[in-house]
């Protein structure tokens, strides 16, 4: 059981922008882009374990989408205790 996360549960607007402007494999550069931008503090050791989640996600059947990778990444940033930050933009219908 993950403790109680603050990160929502949507894929914040920005990494979906993000991952949308690049290929469905680079998702690492786009991932590393959008943490450096927010100031998180992510540890070089944990890396495999997330590449280890999202190479999981695409060995299924169907083709993952952005929603598809936050969730893998949100479940990982929850397991590792990172917080999240408190300026993620929201999504234009929300405002």
């Amino acid at each position: 059981m993950f403790p109680m996360s603050d990160w929502p549960y949507r894929i914040p607007f920005d990494l979906h922008v993000e991952l949308e402007s690049r290929p469905f494999n680079a998702w690492e550069h786009s991932f590393r882009t959008w943490a450096k931008t927010h100031g998180l503090k992510l540890k070089l050791q944990w890396w495999p374990s997330l590449e280890q989640k999202i190479v999981e996600l695409h060995a299924r059947r169907f083709t993952a989408g952005t929603q598809d990778h936050w969730a893998a990444i949100r479940e990982w940033l929850v397991q590792k205790g990172v917080k999240a930050p408190h300026n993620l933009p929201g999504w234009p219908e929300q405002e």
